[in-house]
């Protein structure tokens, strides 16, 4: 029986929000630290609710890719509660709002008609 280690098994949080990887993530001055629960920019703390933690987590973990609505749902939430898909759009704002005051909600960007993507700062640095 071979095993197979995929998204599911590595970054799925389980019922009570524990990841499975406690490292702390950066990306630029946007740091996340899963043992203390905490998200700073630089060495600004950022007030964050437990599900947007949880998102920006998962999205720091897996940058660069574009995930949808459903599959968040099922990856971030998890298959132990019952929201509509459009409760992800609610966290996906508040996650923003919370990153604005730093300048970093773009960050996080809707990629129309497939789902939301975290982006590195560096490239997300606009070029106008």
């Amino acid at each position: 029986m071979q095993v197979h280690t995929n998204i599911y098994q590595t970054s799925r949080a389980d019922y009570w929000g524990r990841f499975e990887s406690e490292r702390p993530l950066s990306s630029g001055v946007l740091h996340l630290s899963p043992t203390s629960n905490r998200a700073k920019v630089g060495e600004i703390a950022v007030f964050l609710r437990p599900m947007e933690f949880r998102l920006l987590h998962f999205f720091m973990a897996h940058p660069d890719k574009v995930y949808s609505r459903d599959q968040l749902l099922d990856l971030v939430w998890g298959d132990w509660t019952v929201i509509g898909d459009r409760t992800v759009d609610v966290h996906i704002r508040r996650l923003r709002g919370a990153l604005q005051p730093f300048g970093l909600s773009h960050v996080v960007k809707t990629i129309h008609c497939r789902g939301y993507l975290f982006t590195n700062e560096s490239s997300a640095v606009s070029t106008n």
